[in-house]
C-alpha cells in the first residue's frame, strides 16, 4: 500500500509520520503547506510560484539517524529518499497531476492545515485517513486540546477517521482515550497524543490492507470550536482549583494573560504554581507580592500574578 502524507512541520505530524517509517509503509510522497517550507528549500528557491513546487532532499545527518523521532518531517523524508513537495493551491491542476503520479492508494493526514477539495479526496482508491487529536465528535477544529484543557474533562483521546470536504466530520475509524494529568504542560501532551496518533494511524492501515477497518458515522448537533481568543482564557470560579491549574498548565504555550472576576475587580494570573483541592480560604482570594491565592468551587489554586 502506498501512502502520501499531508502535515506541518510540528510534533503532530513528525511523529505519526515517524511511526509510519518505523512500521515500514511504503511512503510515496509528503505533502506541506508551501508558508512553512523556506524558499531555499524549494526546487528554483521557489521562485517560481506554481501551485505546487518539488522540496530539495537535504542530505541527512549522523545524528538524524539514531534519533528519528526527534527529526522534522522534512528531515524524515530526506534521510528516506521520500519526494517532498510545497503546495499552494489543492484543486489546481498541476497539484492533481502532480499527486497522482505517485500513485498513492490511501492518503495520510497529521495537523494539516486546509481543508482538501475534492479532486485530491477522490484521488487514492482507499480514501483518505486523519489523524485528530480528540474523542470526535468533540471538539472538532483546529485547538482541541485547548477546547479539551478548558472543558475540564479527565480525559480526552485521539481519532483516525476518514476525510470527507468538512474539517472534522468523516466516519469515525479507530479512537483511543488518553487520561490527561494533573500539571501536564501543552508540550508533553502533545508529543502524548502525537505517538498515540502514530500508533492509531499504523492500525488504521494495517486493517484497511486487511479490509477489516471499520467506519462508523459521527452523530450529528456538533460543531467546530473556533481559534481561541482572549476572552477563552478567562478562569471561571465555578470551576475547581484542580480544572483552574490543568487549564493553565497546559495551554500556556499560548503565552496568554489569564484572569478572572474575584470581590468586583479582575485579578490577572500569569502561570499556575499548585493546587489544594481541599483547602478553603477565609475569602475569596489573598495575595502576597506576587502571589495569588484562589478560592475556587472547591479547592484553592496558587498562581503568580501578572506585574501592575
Amino acid at each position: 500500500m502506498r501512502v502520501l502524507f499531508f502535515g506541518m512541520l510540528g510534533t503532530l505530524s513528525r511523529l505519526p509520520l515517524a511511526a509510519l517509517l518505523a512500521a515500514d509503509v511504503d511512503l510515496c510522497g509528503l505533502v506541506l503547506p508551501a508558508e512553512v517550507v523556506p524558499p531555499f528549500q524549494l526546487v528554483g528557491n521557489g521562485r517560481f510560484h506554481t501551485s505546487i513546487t518539488p522540496i530539495r532532499n537535504e542530505p541527512p545527518t549522523l545524528n538524524l539517524l539514531t534519533t528519528t523521532q526527534l527529526a522534522s518531517p522534512l528531515a524524515l523524508a530526506g534521510a528516506n529518499e521520500i519526494p517532498a513537495f510545497a503546495v499552494r493551491q489543492l484543486a489546481a491542476p498541476e497539484t492533481v497531476t502532480t499527486l497522482l503520479a505517485l500513485q498513492p492508494d490511501v492518503i495520510c493526514v497529521s495537523c494539516f492545515p486546509r481543508r482538501l477539495p475534492p479532486a485530491i479526496l477522490n484521488l487514492p482508491p482507499l480514501g483518505c485517513l486523519n489523524v485528530h487529536p480528540s474523542l470526535l465528535p468533540r471538539f472538532r477544529g483546529p485547538a482541541p486540546l485547548f477546547w479539551a484543557l478548558r472543558a475540564g474533562g479527565a480525559q480526552t483521546g485521539v481519532t483516525v477517521h476518514f476525510m470527507d470536504e468538512q474539517f472534522d466530520t468523516g466516519d469515525v475509524a479507530l479512537q483511543r482515550p488518553f487520561p490527561l494529568p494533573d500539571g501536564a504542560t501543552h508540550a508533553k501532551l502533545e508529543t502524548s497524543l502525537a505517538k498515540m496518533g502514530g500508533d492509531l494511524l499504523v492500525e488504521a492501515l494495517q486493517k484497511l490492507t486487511a479490509g477489516t477497518l471499520s467506519r462508523r458515522p459521527q452523530p450529528p448537533g456538533f460543531t467546530s470550536d473556533s481559534w481561541p481568543q482572549d476572552a477563552d482564557f478567562a478562569l471561571d470560579r465555578n470551576w475547581s482549583a484542580r480544572h483552574a491549574f490543568n487549564f493553565m498548565r497546559g495551554t500556556a504555550n499560548w503565552k496568554r494573560p489569564y484572569f478572572i472576576q474575584v470581590a468586583g475587580k479582575t485579578v490577572w494570573l500569569e502561570t499556575a504554581v499548585a493546587f489544594d483541592p481541599e483547602a478553603k480560604l477565609p475569602q475569596p482570594f489573598i495575595r502576597q507580592a506576587q502571589t495569588v491565592q484562589l478560592q475556587f468551587s472547591s479547592g484553592v489554586l496558587t498562581a503568580l500574578a501578572l506585574e501592575n
